[in-house]
């Protein structure tokens, strides 16, 4: 009896496992067949515009700082104290108005000295014409006394031979005639030396009258007035400097003289120029917020050797009220490029492919890119080219991560057109 229950207590495992297995494998002997599902690709919904080929003004915005040809910094010309400062920062003030006024009290002393000394030379200049007047009239007196003396002479000698006079007499005669020579040789030579006497007195006469002149410009030029038009920029002086010759006293600009200076890089020189040449360049500037229309000047004469381009200069028309110094943002409309595409930036992928869509799939297109150019709704849109590219192919207009060629996608045509 015991072994009988050992027995099967060693059976009873193996019978259940047993049972088990024989269910399992009746229920999948009985399971219903599952008929296989092929997967579908998804289709990637996208965003799409027509590609339009056709003639596109490329735009190119640009930075740059206004600044004037005409800008002047004044600087004294002589040494004197400010007496009066008659203008100050960010005036505007027309040609010819006084800005600051010098203490002319030393420059008033150095004139009146100058003018003393012409006065001066005048006088003596006058006096040697008139001593070269009596020179040469005195010259005719010493020169007949000279001939009377000398018959005298000649006199004396005939009696002395003959015993008729002393030797006495003779030597008073022939100092005499010694003296009368001297006196001749010496007005001959007041005479002769008289147009160099006169030409050393003009030309002292006309330094002084030089230098008088200076003074009196220095004069003049102790007030200092606007040499045009403008608005003042800096001002370095208060009443009660001292200031010398050289020293800088005020600077300004001439405010209806102004423009634009702005680095159009080596990509864009040649299509500038162009446009110089023919005029078919419009363009823009925003300063503080304000729009202001300029044109294009010049472009510069020289380039930095580190500078990747070349200056470009936009004249601002008179009167728009603009200050020296502030930045600018330009933005030109260059001459229309034909057979061009204008696309939003979003159909861009590594800035030299878009996709377009072809039988439901994406297809990679390679362009070159022109520039940007404004869409219809005045937003900005890349200006791009391709021989590849056709009128109304759609382009794909959503940056995808997963876009490749081939990739399966759902093309939804912008309302707008861009």
């Amino acid at each position: 009896m015991s072994i009988a229950r050992r027995l099967f207590r060693g059976l009873l495992p193996l019978l259940i496992l047993g049972s088990a297995i024989l269910v399992v494998a009746a229920l999948m002997a009985t399971r219903p067949e599952t008929v296989p599902v092929p997967a579908e690709e998804r289709a990637w919904p996208v965003e799409a515009v027509q590609a339009v080929r056709g003639a596109h003004a490329p735009i190119l915005r640009l930075h740059g700082f206004i600044e004037s040809p005409r800008a002047a910094t004044l600087r004294s010309a002589v040494e004197a104290d400010v007496a009066e400062v008659l203008i100050r920062e960010g005036d505007s003030v027309a040609a010819g108005d006084p800005l600051i006024r010098l203490d002319p009290e030393e420059l008033e002393l150095a004139l009146r000295e100058r003018r003393a000394e012409v006065a001066d030379l005048e006088a003596q200049l006058a006096v040697e014409r008139q001593r070269i007047v009596g020179d040469r009239r005195d010259l005719e007196s010493e020169e007949r006394l000279l001939a009377i003396v000398r018959r005298e002479m000649e006199r004396i000698s005939n009696l002395a031979s003959e015993a008729f006079t002393s030797q006495a007499e003779v030597d008073q005669v022939s100092r005499n005639l010694e003296q009368q020579i001297l006196a001749v040789s010496a007005r001959r030579l007041a005479v002769a030396s008289a147009d160099a006497r006169l030409a050393q007195l003009e030309a002292r006469l006309q330094r002084a009258q030089a230098l008088a002149a200076r003074a009196e410009l220095n004069l003049a030029r102790s007030n200092v007035a606007a040499p045009f038009d403008g608005r003042i920029a800096d001002l370095h002086v208060a009443p009660g400097d001292r200031v010398g010759p050289g020293e800088v006293l005020v600077a300004l600009y001439d405010s209806d003289a102004l423009e634009i200076r702005a680095m159009v890089t080596s990509t864009h020189v040649a299509r500038l120029r162009q446009a110089l040449q023919t005029g078919e360049l419009e363009a823009h500037a925003v300063v503080d917020g304000a729009s202001v229309p300029v044109r294009l000047s010049r472009l510069a004469g020289r380039a930095d050797p580190g500078q990747g381009g070349l200056d470009a200069l936009f004249a601002i028309p008179p009167g728009a009220d603009l200050l020296l110094g502030r930045f600018a943002t330009l933005e030109l409309t260059l001459p229309a490029e034909p057979d061009s595409v204008l696309l939003p930036f979003e159909a861009l992928y590594e800035t030299t492919r878009i996709y377009r869509v072809r039988d439901g799939r994406m297809e990679a297109v390679s362009i070159e890119r022109i520039g940007e150019a404004r869409m219809p709704d005045g937003r900005r849109g890349v200006l791009v080219r391709s021989d590849v590219l056709q009128d109304n192919d759609l382009v794909v207009v959503t940056q995808l991560p997963q876009a490749m060629e081939g990739l399966s996608v759902r093309a939804v045509e912008r309302g707008d057109g861009t």
